[in-house]
C-alpha cells in the first residue's frame, strides 16, 4: 500500500479510537445526571418544606398577634361590667364579652391548627435533611468512582487528539481536507476499500473509469451513493 493511503487509514485508526473513548466520556454524562437529579429533587423538597415551615410560622405570629388583642378585649370587657348599673350597658358589655370571647376561640382553634400544621412541617423537614444527609454518603462513593474514570479518560481523550494530530501531519492537505468533511458528517469511519468492483460500504457499482483511477493506488475519490472515501487496496 502506498504511503499517502497508509497514513490516511492510520488517520482513520487514530479518529476510531478517538471516537470510542469520547463514547465512554458520553456515557458516564447520564450517570452524572441521574445523581445531580436526584440530589435536586431531595433538596427541592427540603426547600418546599421550609417555604412551608415560614408562611405557617408568619401566619402563627400574626394570629398570636391576634389572639393577644382578643384576650385584652376580652378582659376589658369583663373589667367593664363592674362598672355598668343600667340594664342596657350590661346588655351591651355581655355582649361584648360574648363577641371577644368567640372571636378569641375561633383565632384560638386556628392557631392550634397552624401550630399541629408546624409540628407535621418540621418532623418532615428533619425527615427531609436527614434524608439529603443519606443520599450525600450514599452518592459519594459511585461520584468518586465516576470522577476517578471521567479523569482517566479526560487524560486518554488527550493523548488520543496528540497521536490524531501527528497522524494527520502524514496526510497530503487536500485529502485531509475531504477527510474531514466526509468524517464530520458520517461520525464513523470514512474510508473504504474497493470490495470487488463495488463500494465496500453500501455495495454500489463503481463506475469502471473511476475503479481504473482507483487502482493506480494514487486516488482517493468519494462513493456517489453513500458519500465515503474509496480507495483500492494494491
Amino acid at each position: 500500500m502506498k504511503p499517502h493511503l497508509q497514513a490516511l487509514l492510520t488517520l482513520q485508526d487514530r479518529d476510531d479510537e478517538l471516537s470510542q473513548l469520547e463514547t465512554r466520556m458520553d456515557a458516564l454524562k447520564p450517570r452524572f445526571a441521574a445523581l445531580d437529579a436526584e440530589r435536586v429533587a431531595a433538596e427541592r423538597q427540603r426547600s418546599t418544606t421550609r417555604a412551608a415551615i415560614e408562611r405557617e410560622e408568619q401566619r402563627q405570629r400574626e394570629l398570636s398577634s391576634r389572639a393577644d388583642d382578643f384576650r385584652r378585649l376580652n378582659a376589658r370587657a369583663i373589667a367593664a361590667m363592674d362598672h355598668v348599673h343600667k340594664v342596657r350597658e350590661a346588655n351591651a358589655a355581655s355582649a361584648q364579652v360574648d363577641i371577644s370571647r368567640r372571636a378569641l376561640a375561633d383565632v384560638e382553634n386556628e392557631l392550634s391548627a397552624v401550630n399541629h400544621r408546624l409540628s407535621t412541617l418540621r418532623d418532615s423537614d428533619t425527615a427531609a435533611e436527614l434524608n439529603l444527609a443519606e443520599l450525600d454518603e450514599r452518592q459519594a462513593a459511585v461520584r468518586q468512582e465516576l470522577e476517578a474514570a471521567r479523569g482517566k479518560l479526560e487524560a486518554e481523550i488527550g493523548e488520543a487528539r496528540g497521536r490524531r494530530q501527528e497522524a494527520a501531519r502524514h496526510v497530503d492537505p487536500r485529502t485531509l481536507q475531504r477527510y474531514d468533511r466526509v468524517r464530520s458528517r458520517r461520525r464513523q469511519r470514512s474510508v473504504f476499500a474497493l470490495r470487488g468492483t463495488s463500494c465496500s460500504n453500501c455495495d454500489t457499482a463503481v463506475p469502471t473509469q473511476r475503479r481504473a483511477a482507483l487502482a493506480s493506488g494514487d486516488l482517493v475519490d468519494v462513493c456517489e451513493s453513500c458519500g465515503v472515501l474509496l480507495y483500492a487496496e494494491s
